[in-house]
């Protein structure tokens, strides 16, 4: 009997419970409907008058859109990306996504005018038998202008303006026009806006290739895209997946079979966006950082910072780098087939740029961009050591020396160095003769004390001068050690400075982007070489044809290519060995490479398999199978001979000690600095011999005369005063002193 009863009670008062609720909810309802017509009377007659005649046209602003990057190829290179959306049209998108949005969101959409009546009763209806509010029965319009003109309140104050809005809407904008705005629009949660971002990041796919499967697990998250997230949430999502299915079979546009296949269609495990998102390399990376800073992009994306982030992460751009793949990848390989394996963890960085026009179309960084984003390419300040000295070179040209006029290469040598440190100064790394050499030929041989003498010469001054029109922009300073580069550069800076040596003079400063698109299309900048002439075409190509013996016969003999192609470079290594350069050029492309320790100064002394390392012992190879990689399939050319000229002056630094008057200038074995007149200090030098002969002032002896018999005695006669003997030498050997601001040592 109990259980007949409780079989008999409890619909009855299941039934009663939900009529209370009704009445609770509908005199709720009744009240607040009250009072919200009290408080929103002047809303609401506001509203109704913008829908009237004298209404104002909604205006829509422009949906964001990820920008995305390109090489030079085509290829894609990565999307920037803060909010991850790529529009696409309504055409483009399948019709199985199409209508298994539809069939959740607003079935109705074709027939109503943009609120529909029927869907807000039975939504009142769901929420009476659940007795809450749980949905409000919002068509896409709806959804449209609550996410373009209003809030995400729940207030029936926001659903009267929210439902005159949504007709306006649809007077002004076709049934087509708002469908692919909301296509494009809706968060599909794990940062995908947009029926394509949601595809690419959770099935690796186009939009266009996504079926029925993939539809309804789309249309199912839009509703609560945490909660149905098929990544956090398998369980609820594939539950929620059961219900688009068997609301698409409900009204007919999927049959059972298929009804049942996209309820046993496997979720996603994990993400599946195909492509890069945010800036993977050191190329990309530095590419990023010019269109966000360089002043040359004011006019096309904007001057003020805010203004140009918008343009760059939410403008649906398309930007075109010089990046070149293939030869990206050659600059890989070169590096990792010859750098050293060595546990102090030494690197190379390297910077590649058409001759031309500067355009960047390689850069190595570092080790590895995952591990360390550091850009030593373009950050990395580190002393260039003797590939400095073509800039000392570039600047004895242009004063009107050639590359036959000759100076001094003995060494050691030694200069005065008034209020530096040391003084004097003192350099090691030449001839131990004297001799006045070509300067074609003490660049050959990365003659030390040559350039340091040049140096003087031309007025340090002067070559930085000649540095900061090809380019250089960090800190130089006018002493001793200059020429051995002793001040720090960056190495795509040195490698945009050695191009304008094989552009006949002219200087282009280094570019990463070729042109943009907007996301329509158009091209709104197009990069155009600044170009301005560094120095003479007389000077550069002196220079090339000085640089180009260096790698037929000089310090960059490990830098020459195959199959005739002409190539110009110096080496170059600083002190104690912590930085090691090859740096040159082809008539197609300029070339900086670097070797050394990626965060501190360690000598690179004893590394395995090599040994010390010096700018023709890693990096010319480097430089060299790089090279030899690019120019492949490319026909040699010949660089520009310069026009006919003299030579032979005698290039000396004023005040430099010469040899001892009267002294023998042929000095095979070296020579000794001597002082003459005993004031402590160095006043000429003479050439050692391989015997020493001392010589000892030895007082005469008295003999006295014979004794004749009966002679009156004599007087010996004076001694003869002995001859002067020679200055003693200070040294025959200079002692090494740390050279001011930490010289290079050469090639």
């Amino acid at each position: 009997m109990l259980a007949d009863y409780r079989c008999t009670a409890m619909p009855i008062l299941r039934v009663i419970k939900r009529l209370s609720s009704l009445g609770l909810i509908l005199v709720a309802l009744s009240m607040v409907f009250t009072a919200t017509v009290v408080t929103i009377a002047p809303e609401v007659a506001n509203v109704y008058t913008s829908t009237s005649s004298v209404k104002t046209e909604i205006t829509l602003q422009e949906l964001t859109e990820r920008s995305s990057m390109y090489a030079a190829d085509g290829s894609f290179l990565t999307f920037l990306v803060e909010e991850n959306r790529q529009n696409v049209d309504l055409e483009d998108i399948p019709q199985e996504v199409v209508m298994s949005v539809l069939a959740v969101e607003d079935f109705d959409f074709y027939q109503h005018s943009g609120v529909n009546y029927r869907a807000v009763f039975r939504a009142a209806l769901a929420n009476v038998n659940s007795g809450s509010i749980e949905g409000g029965g919002s068509t896409i319009t709806q959804q449209l202008v609550k996410l373009n003109l209003l809030t995400d309140e729940q207030t029936l104050g926001r659903k009267i303006p929210e439902a005159f809005l949504a007709r306006q809407m649809e007077e002004e904008f076709t049934k087509d026009e708002l469908l692919e705005r909301y296509l494009n629009s809706v968060f599909f949660g794990s940062n995908a806006y947009g029926v394509q971002a949601a595809a690419e990041t959770y099935f690796g796919k186009d939009v266009g290739e996504l079926g029925w499967e993939e539809g309804a697990m789309l249309a199912g998250i839009i509703s609560r895209p945490s909660a149905y997230n098929p990544i956090r949430s398998a369980d609820r999502a594939r539950e929620r997946r059961r219900i688009v299915a068997d609301r698409l079979l409900a009204v007919e546009l999927v049959d059972e079979e298929t009804a049942q296949s996209i309820k046993d269609a496997p979720l996603p495990a994990e993400r599946r966006t195909p492509k890069s998102i945010k800036p993977n390399d050191y190329y990309v990376q530095e590419s990023l950082l010019s269109l966000l800073n360089d002043p040359k992009f004011d006019e096309d994306l904007g001057s003020d910072p805010q203004v140009r982030f918008n343009q760059v992460y939410y403008g649906g751009l398309k930007i075109h780098l010089n990046l070149d793949p293939a030869a990206q990848a050659a600059a890989l390989q070169a590096r990792d087939d010859l750098l050293p394996d060595d546990p102090r963890g030494f690197t190379s960085a390297m910077a590649a740029v058409d001759t031309h026009t500067s355009a960047v179309i390689a850069m190595v960084g570092g080790p590895e961009f995952a591990r360390e984003q550091f850009n030593i390419a373009t950050q990395g300040l580190r002393q260039p050591g003797s590939s400095m000295k073509t800039f000392v070179l570039a600047a004895a040209y242009e004063a009107g020396y050639t590359a036959r006029d000759v100076i001094r290469g003995d060494s050691p040598c030694e200069f005065d160095n008034p209020g530096g440190v040391p003084n004097p100064y003192e350099v090691k790394g030449g001839t131990k003769s004297y001799a006045f050499q070509r300067l074609d030929a003490v660049t050959r041989s990365s003659n030390n004390c040559a350039f340091v003498r040049l140096g003087q010469v031309v007025d340090n001054q002067s070559v930085i001068d000649v540095s900061r029109r090809l380019g250089l922009t960090t800190p130089l300073d006018p002493v001793l050690s200059l020429p051995l580069g002793s001040k720090e550069v960056y190495a795509l800076e040195m490698a945009a400075a050695y191009a304008a040596f094989g552009n006949d003079g002219i200087y282009n400063a280094p570019s990463y982007v070729s042109h943009i698109e907007d996301a329509e299309g158009n091209i709104i900048y197009e990069n155009r070489p600044n170009s301005r002439r560094a120095v003479s075409v007389q000077t550069a190509r002196m220079i090339t044809e000085t640089l180009e013996g260096n790698v037929r016969n000089g310090t960059g003999q490990k830098a020459r290519l195959r199959d005739g192609h002409a190539a110009a470079g110096k080496t170059g290594t600083a002190q104690n060995n912590e930085d090691a350069w090859f740096v040159g050029y082809t008539d197609y492309i300029t070339t900086a490479v670097w070797m050394g320790h990626p965060d501190e100064k360690v000598p690179m002394r004893n590394v395995r398999g090599i040994g010390n390392v010096f700018g023709g012992s890693v990096p010319a190879p480097i430089w060299g199978q790089f090279n030899n990689a690019y120019h492949e399939n490319l026909e040699p050319v010949a660089f520009e001979d310069p026009e006919p000229y003299g030579g032979g002056k005698k290039l000396k630094v004023a005040g430099e000690i010469d040899f001892c008057s009267g002294s023998d200038r042929n000095a095979p074995d070296g020579t000794e600095r001597v002082d003459t007149n005993g004031d402590g200090k160095v006043d000429c030098f003479r050439a050692l011999t391989t015997t020493t002969t001392t010589t000892t002032t030895i007082p005469p002896t008295t003999v006295p005369p014979p004794t004749v018999p009966g002679a009156p005695p004599t007087t010996a006669p004076a001694p003869t005063p002995a001859p002067p003997q020679p200055a003693p030498a200070v040294s025959t050997t200079v002692p090494a002193r740390p050279p001011s601001s930490g010289a290079g040592q050469g090639g």
